[in-house]
């Protein structure tokens, strides 16, 4: 009998299910379409050239956590659906249901409608599912083929999951309902949630504690921004203080508002009694409670939607980027004695260090079929460039020219006497002017260098060549006869490319057990608590690099988008259902409203001013707290973002979220304002 009831309950109130009922669709469906990835049924035409095994380690375990924010949703949700009824369910008990019938009958209902949700969400998640895959072909340059299927695996997850979640909720909710008073359940629509007590100077102090607050976050912000990227202790406890300070500012900053809104409607007489604002002062201050905690929550939410969409689009773009600069070549296999090694193992003479001979290697690669198109071993060598015994790296003319002719750059030329400088690419004009300015003239080893008139390159070169610096030394090759030699790189671009499994193989097994033959006594000594092969030759293959930065950025933009969309959903459905929440409370107002000759045209223009006010003041605030962080966020890695993303691709990643969100919004607040509308039965 009650589940048949639920039922048509459910059939009739679909209207108020109708906002919950989308939300949970879309959620449902970028749940399925995320998971949908590690199905043991997903295949990719690019799984021949990449694996994709960790990018779906991640987006299932991450999609999980994500997900389960949702609870927070749907138990809002749940809470609101409960005063909705209220009335209804008191007729019920009136007519001799018990409570827990009652109880059991709501759950039900929202079951049904979560089960229709899920149904739903997992039909849409397929389409959700081919522009996922869309992004990952075209991330990994490959032709886009669409393949609509279920995954029944996928299918059962995400019921799994969700039924979950609406039994959790339903349990409670059966709580709740059973220990409820039937007087309580009658006059819940006539309920004023509270009224200002405390004076005036309590919330003024709260005001300007807020501004407080937000002066600190500033400054330590500006603290963050004129020091040099660090990662120690304190730069992370400054961040985690000016993050919490914005955040208790923010609430603060809201709870301190609300008693604006008293103070006008006690003093600002004119203002008060001006057309209808006294009607419309009397339904906001009626909400007073719990407004400022809700529209601070909004904000913080939407904050955190807009920086999550915006910094895993940067951070994407910035990875993939970097992979120029990281490995340029098909292969680099970089022969590197860090200074710690050096220091650790008492090394003092470069002459102890082995040089490489990369022959063998370079048959191995012909051999096996991969076809060496150019190579080049360069070496390096450490230069003393002054009396207080800076050392610098230093690399031949020849082998400069050899590198920058295998990427397609022009050759050139030095004289006897001249030097000039490769720059890593993301260094500062400024940094690159000073040194030189410092540096015009170089002595080394007896030799006087002086600049060529182009100074500088800043051409990806690779990074591994860089030994702890921004820079390298470029010399004529006559001059490194009196210097140290250090190590010799190898790099190689070659006709047929490496697949995952044939890469990995290379780098960690062919290499090491080459470099341990050749180099025995080397390792011996040396080899104090470990094996030193896997900390003094290093190999970077751009098939194997390509395909764990194409892992980590396809898991940043799609779990980026996937957690500001969930955030996003949360956000704007809470404060849709309350305002849904405020309609039928304030029902009977706007019918005296009416009855007292308010034309309708009128009545429409104060649910617009209200609805307006909740949804605009917390985005603006979001919006406000947004802009410092890009700002403050482009200062902070302005040299990074130029080199590796570009700035027009970082503005055209703010613009998208910004544009993605407002379309969202607006969606929301059209939603709202014609739900309200019928709420109250307004034509």
């Amino acid at each position: 009998m009650y589940v048949k009831l639920a039922k048509n309950n459910a059939q009739k109130s679909i209207k108020d299910y109708l906002i919950y009922f989308i939300t949970i669709t879309i959620c449902v469906g970028l749940f399925y379409a995320i998971t949908s990835l590690s199905s043991s049924s997903y295949e990719l035409i690019t799984e021949e050239s990449y694996n994709f095994k960790t990018l779906k380690l991640i987006l299932r375990y991450s999609t999980y956590v994500i997900t389960a924010i949702l609870i927070l949703l749907v138990a809002y949700v749940n809470k609101y659906m409960i005063r909705r009824r209220k009335k209804e369910f008191a007729t019920y008990v009136l007519l001799g249901a018990d409570q827990s019938s009652v109880a059991l009958m709501f759950f039900v209902e929202t079951l049904v409608i979560g089960i229709l949700a899920i149904i739903a969400g997992i039909f849409v998640g397929t389409l959700f599912s081919q522009v996922i895959t869309a992004i990952v072909l075209i991330s990994a340059k490959q032709e886009i083929i669409f393949n609509v299927r279920l995954y029944m695996d996928t299918v059962g997850i995400t019921f799994i999951f969700f039924i979950s979640m609406f039994c959790i909720i339903g349990i409670y909710n059966i709580r709740v309902l059973r220990k409820l008073k039937l007087i309580d359940m009658l006059n819940a629509h006539k309920q004023v949630e509270f009224q200002f007590k405390r004076s005036g100077k309590v919330y003024s102090c709260i005001f300007v504690l807020s501004i407080i607050l937000y002066i600190i976050c500033g400054s330590i912000s500006i603290r963050i921004l004129n020091s040099k990227m660090d990662y120690s202790i304190n730069a992370l406890i400054d961040i985690a203080i000016s993050l919490i300070t914005f955040i208790i500012g923010t609430y603060a900053l809201f709870y301190s508002i609300a008693y604006i809104m008293i103070y006008i409607k006690d003093k600002w007489i004119n203002f008060k009694y001006e057309g209808t604002n006294l009607f419309l002062i009397g339904s906001i201050v009626s909400k007073v409670k719990t407004a400022p905690i809700l529209m601070a929550t909004i904000s913080m939410t939407f904050l955190g939607a807009m920086v999550s969409f915006i910094i895993a689009l940067v951070m994407a773009q910035w990875a993939e980027g970097y992979l120029e600069m990281r490995v340029p070549y098909d292969i680099n296999i970089r022969n590197n004695y860090s200074i710690g090694f050096l220091n650790e193992n008492n090394i003092n003479d470069f002459k102890e260090l082995p040089k490489l001979d990369y022959s063998e290697v370079i048959d191995y690669l012909n051999a096996n079929g991969y076809d060496i198109e150019s190579y080049c071993e360069v070496e390096k060598y450490i230069a003393k460039i002054d009396e207080n015994s800076n050392l610098t790296l230093a690399i031949k003319l020849s082998d400069f020219n050899k590198l920058r002719s295998m990427l397609g750059y022009e050759e050139i030329k030095l004289k006897d006497n001249e030097f000039t400088t490769q720059w890593h690419k993301a260094t500062t004009d400024e940094v690159i002017e000073n040194y030189l300015k410092e540096n015009y003239q170089l002595n080394i080893n007896g030799m006087t260098f002086n600049i060529s008139e182009n100074s500088d390159y800043k051409d990806p070169i690779g990074e591994g060549f860089y030994y702890k610096s921004e820079n390298i030394v470029i010399l004529p090759d006559k001059a490194f006869e009196e210097l140290d030699f250090l190590e010799t790189d190898f790099v190689a671009n070659i006709k047929n490319e490496m697949s995952y499994e044939e890469a990995n193989d290379f780098e960690y097994n062919y290499i090491y057990d080459w470099f341990r033959k050749n180099n025995s006594e080397f390792v011996k000594k040396y080899s104090n608590e470990g094996d030193i092969t896997n900390s003094v030759i290093y190999t970077r293959i751009n098939s194997l690099e390509t395909n764990d930065i194409l892992n980590m950025t396809l898991a940043m933009r799609v779990l980026g988008i996937y957690l500001g969309v969930v955030f996003l959903m949360i956000s704007l459905t809470i404060l849709s259902l309350s305002q849904l929440s405020d309609s039928i409370e304030h029902k009977d107002r706007f019918n005296v409203l009416k009855k007292l000759g308010v034309e309708g045209k009128e009545i429409d223009k104060i649910i617009l001013k209200q609805i307006s006010l909740y949804f605009i003041v917390p985005i603006t605030i979001a919006m406000i707290g947004v802009s410092i962080f890009i700002y403050n966020y482009y200062l902070y890695y302005k040299d990074i973002i130029t080199a590796y993303v570009g700035d027009v691709t970082f503005i055209l990643s703010i613009f998208f979220g910004v544009i993605l969100m407002f379309i969202v919004y607006t969606c929301y607040f059209i939603g709202t304002y014609y739900s309200f509308k019928r709420n109250i039965n307004i034509e």
